[in-house]
């Protein structure tokens, strides 16, 4: 019996094309409420990002933050979170300076970034979001690190961070989380909260940070947009974003 669905967001509820999570998965949400299953975000989004979305408004039981970082409970309460260790920042951040690249800081209650230049610019206009406000590191603990760079830079400053590693999200840049941490165990951490077995979850995504959780999860669900490699280790691959993905799912599984 599914007890609980988590959902990334980009490319799977949110529709960049049209800015907004469509209307029927909306009401799919809706009516999973309704059945009697909780749903939860599970993304590499700060709160903050979800309320400027929109998507909050959807009443989640829960939210994995960050690929995982930070994990809160229907209150928007902390269940648990994982800084990147401070060594670790003070590595790359002498990376950052020399190799000159475009950075945002995620702490718990905020999002800056060091620069701005249109790479940054094209990443936030492709996610429908604002961009991030200027700001320095100032030694509050840090739970992701955005790198708007290439994939053999973000490497370099690896280097430097022994216990963290990089995921990817987006084709202009790449998420640094300490190690060991991904949206998959942060979905535990909120499962052994609320008293459920993954075996009782179906996950949904479309990119490369979501392939540990639709592996993790008791069904894992390939969006129709998803990356190939995606659909390869999905259990099953609905329709598109916007193509009424989401709730054609969750019939196909009777839950609505």
């Amino acid at each position: 019996m599914i007890k609980a669905v988590f959902f990334d967001i980009d490319g799977t509820l949110m529709d960049h094309s049209i800015g907004q999570i469509p209307s029927d998965a909306k009401g799919a949400l809706a009516e999973l409420q309704r059945n009697g299953v909780k749903i939860f975000t599970s993304t590499g989004r700060h709160l903050l990002e979800l309320q400027e979305l929109g998507v909050t408004e959807l009443a989640f039981d829960g939210h994995v933050l960050l690929n995982g970082q930070i994990c809160l409970d229907k209150e928007e309460q902390l269940i648990d979170a994982c800084a990147i260790p401070e060594e670790d920042m003070q590595g790359a951040l002498r990376w950052f300076e020399e190799m000159e690249l475009p950075v945002a800081f995620v702490e718990q209650k905020q999002i800056y970034i060091n620069f701005i230049n249109d790479r940054v610019r094209k990443t936030q206009a492709d996610i429908s979001s604002e961009l991030p406000k200027l700001g320095r590191f100032g030694g509050n603990p840090v739970y992701l690190v955005n790198v708007f760079a290439d994939e053999a830079d973000v490497n370099r400053v690896l280097v430097d961070m022994p216990h963290c590693r990089m995921t990817r999200w987006n084709p202009y840049g790449v998420d640094i989380i300490a190690a060991g941490n991904s949206k998959a165990r942060g979905m535990e951490r909120v499962l052994r909260h609320y008293g459920i077995d993954r075996e009782e979850i179906i996950a949904f995504g479309d990119g490369e940070n979501d392939m540990e959780m639709l592996e993790y999860a008791g069904i894992g669900v390939a969006m129709g947009n998803a990356d190939p490699e995606v659909k390869v280790i999905a259990d099953y691959v609905t329709d598109g974003v916007g193509e009424g993905g989401i709730a054609h799912a969750l019939a196909h599984f009777g839950l609505i």
